[in-house]
């Protein structure tokens, strides 16, 4: 990893050069301690997402984007896992009238339930058993 272009890609985008350092500092600690690192960093402007992921892996770092604000939807997520409302309900432990608002557009998922969406999209199965063995 190159730490010095890693901290500039980030200082490009709005971050202090102490912040940026910090958070390169913290990536490259948790992975040593745990193997590989993981580090969620709020950047106040960039050109493109894909300029800032571009820039971070040439200096040797995998980066993908996180939008919490990003929309789900969530009819197309069941339809492709194959489940009407009342299984996808009952196999992730949501309401079923709540699922018919989030698809029919009169409710909106919020943001941890946006993040429960994301999460049972790229990886139902892990998370419908996450879910039955939780308790």
């Amino acid at each position: 990893m190159n730490v010095i272009a890693a901290t500039m890609a980030l200082a490009r985008r709005g971050m202090t050069m102490l912040a940026a350092k910090r958070a390169i500092e913290a990536l490259i600690a948790e992975s040593k301690d745990q193997g590989a690192g993981h580090a969620a960093i709020l950047l106040p402007h960039t050109d493109t997402v894909e300029a800032v992921i571009a820039d971070l892996g040439r200096a040797g770092i995998r980066a993908v984007h996180n939008d919490h604000r990003a929309e789900v939807d969530v009819a197309a997520i069941r339809k492709r896992l194959k489940l009407s409302r009342r299984q996808f309900a009952l196999w992730y432990g949501l309401e079923e009238e709540t699922i018919k608002g989030w698809e029919s557009g009169e409710r909106t998922p919020d943001t941890a339930a946006r993040s429960y969406l994301r999460a049972i999209a790229n990886q139902p199965e892990a998370v419908r058993e996450a879910y039955a063995h939780a308790g």
